[in-house]
């Protein structure tokens, strides 16, 4: 049997969700493994091993997260001559979200087959603009991208894939209207997670659960090291609304992911 092998970053499991409902229709001809990219390590025998690759990824400003991009970076030499389809999550509109790291891969010799955008729940809970909103009210947007990723992997099979956001028009969108500005204040950016040394009750949850270690405890406080990577994790996680990341007020509610399937 082919061997499909999906490598991917979630931060509030949106992500993750995707990767889940596409494996499962994919299973029937792929034998399927799953590999967390900010877990880190080389990956070089299992790409090598790969018929197709699954790249998926929520998108930050148009823009890959930034352990996807290193991740990329680190095994580029392992893309070439591999057959790769993407798949990104976004709230709204990313122009081109899934070509954006499409792109890179090819430059590296790989070949992207098919890419696709998915619209998933807001999972910025701090930002009064976008509701967050959890349970019963997740079944519609839910129900939407179960449908686009079912189709996707039918096409997949079929291999008519179709490779959303690749021409002209998007990537000038993702490039000009979001990405080029978002880049440019990125390193800004990751300074910005705040924790309410008031609220904090040293509780270690965000500490345990950050998928990069930005996150450690100090004097029964935890405190950020600068490094975050946007994903929101912590900010939905804390059991006390201490942590905030471009909203100045604690959330008042918090994104609680989709139900795995």
């Amino acid at each position: 049997m082919k061997i499909l092998t999906a490598f991917y970053f979630t931060g509030t499991g949106n992500t993750r969700y995707i990767v889940d409902r596409l494996c499962g229709k994919l299973s029937a001809e792929f034998r399927v493994r799953t590999y967390d990219v900010a877990r880190g390590g080389d990956y070089a025998a299992q790409m090598r091993e790969s018929d197709l690759i699954l790249l998926a990824f929520p998108i930050y400003g148009s823009a890959p997260p930034i352990p996807m991009r290193e991740f990329v970076r680190a095994h580029a030499k392992h893309f070439a001559g591999k057959r790769v389809v993407i798949a990104e999550t976004q709230y709204f509109f990313s122009g081109d979200g899934a070509a954006s790291l499409g792109r890179a891969v090819e430059r590296y010799g790989g070949k992207v087959v098919g890419a696709e955008h998915f619209n998933m729940p807001n999972n910025l809970c701090d930002c009064k603009t976008f509701p967050v909103r959890n349970g019963k009210e997740l079944e519609k947007t839910l129900a939407r991208a179960d449908g686009r990723a079912d189709a996707f992997a039918a096409r997949i099979l079929r291999g008519k894939a179709k490779r959303k956001g690749f021409r002209l028009l998007p990537h000038a969108v993702g490039r000009y209207c979001q990405r080029k500005y978002f880049l440019r204040s990125e390193g800004e950016k990751r300074k910005k997670l705040k924790v309410d040394a008031a609220r904090c009750v040293g509780c270690g949850a965000c500490v345990g659960k950050c998928p990069v270690g930005n996150l450690v405890l100090e004097e029964q406080k935890a405190v950020p090291l600068g490094k975050c990577v946007l994903c929101y994790r912590c900010v939905n996680l804390c059991p006390r609304k201490a942590i905030t990341l471009f909203g100045k007020e604690p959330p008042s509610a918090q994104y609680k992911g989709p139900v795995l399937k």
